[in-house]
């Protein structure tokens, strides 16, 4: 009887201690994000000033026009995580389109098929937490493993961003800021040392963000991504890309392009018994349709190839400037008060095109 206790009891012990392990590891996660986690002093911020325009496609080629997919996702973790196919599935679905670059971001893991290629960059998708506050990391040459798995705070936010530009030669892109409000509009009046935004997504459209961020003087540029996560299907790849300018068709050209914002997001209306040799042709077409992107002084000018069916100017806190319609081409003069405005066009099939901002300075 006295052995039957006993073993009891180091039964109950024992589960005790089980129970706790998880417990223990939970407060420590929580200490650690709550706690330690630096406290930062955000620069005060305040719109964009001064008698010069930064115009992101001043210098652009209008032959050297590629298009690409930044955020791609297969197999991996031995399925642990939501993919299928693997990165060669990815590079040749998108190759049929047409892409010129196609990112393969997994989930803390830089893939490395087609690594020698002169258009492969290293990627990965950085985040693991409830809200989906996820980063991309494009250039990557390794893995940033640090990550606050509960609601995060600003302080917590700028910390991962932080992490991340430790490598000063990676571009960090906030992913999909509206999907579960991983990132709230505020947010953007203080997070900085990020350089783009993921205003298109399948699940999430971000302009508030955007503008919010736009609006307080932090100048960052749009991105537009199809988030893929299962590539055979041929109804939810080639929905959002992006059009870039002088690139060269190569990693360096492609990195120096984004840094300058010499790039379009592109959102694509749903057909769904669209091949993928009808989107290839699409894409061709809509390579084509901005001519020129020019300023005189303070003055905006755009040119298409043919008339779009909306043309909209968007400028501080996402208010809507001036809207035409049917127009072949767009003009606007800069008032001393629009601290930056953004051009949103629309063709006729539905296609919308998001440039990215024009600021002063």
């Amino acid at each position: 009887m006295l052995n039957f206790v006993k073993v009891r009891r180091a039964k109950k012990k024992l589960l005790l201690i089980l129970l706790s392990v998880p417990l223990v590891g939970i407060s420590w996660l929580l200490v650690d994000q709550y706690v330690f986690c630096p406290t930062f002093s955000f620069p005060a911020t305040k719109p964009f000033s001064g008698n010069n325009i930064y115009n992101p496609y001043q210098d652009i080629d209008s032959i050297d026009v590629v298009v690409g997919n930044f955020h791609a996702h297969s197999r991996i973790w031995k399925g642990l995580t939501n993919g299928v196919g693997d990165a060669s599935d990815i590079w040749r679905r998108y190759d049929s389109m047409g892409y010129r670059f196609h990112a393969v971001s997994q989930y803390h893991y830089i893939d490395s098929f087609e690594q020698n290629a002169v258009n492969y960059i290293g990627a990965y998708e950085h985040g693991l937490n409830l809200k989906k506050t996820h980063q991309l990391v494009l250039g990557a040459k390794h893995v940033v493993w640090k990550d606050y798995f509960f609601p995060q705070t600003i302080d917590n936010k700028q910390q991962i961003i932080e992490k991340i530009a430790e490598d000063p030669n990676v571009i960090i892109v906030l992913n999909h800021p509206g999907m579960r409000n991983g990132y709230k509009a505020n947010d953007f009046k203080k997070l900085f040392n990020y350089d783009f935004i993921e205003i298109l997504n399948p699940q999430a459209q971000s302009f508030a963000q955007w503008d919010s961020a736009l609006s307080n003087g932090h100048a960052v540029f749009g991105l537009a991504d199809d988030d893929v996560h299962d590539v055979f299907n041929n109804e939810i790849i080639g929905r959002y890309y992006n059009i870039i300018y002088s690139s060269h068709g190569s990693k360096e050209g492609l990195i120096n392009a984004l840094r300058k914002g010499s790039a379009i997001s592109v959102w694509a209306p749903e057909i769904k018994t669209q091949s993928l040799e009808d989107k290839k042709n699409k894409i061709e077409e809509n390579k084509k349709i901005l001519q020129s992107v020019y300023f005189i002084r303070d003055s905006l000018s755009l040119q298409f190839s043919k008339k779009m069916d909306t043309v909209k100017l968007i400028g501080n806190h996402g208010k809507l400037i001036k809207s035409e319609h049917a127009v072949a081409s767009f003009s606007y003069k800069l008032l001393s008060d629009d601290s930056y405005v953004r051009v949103e066009y629309v063709s006729y099939d539905g296609t919308r095109f998001y440039m990215n901002p024009f600021f002063r300075f």
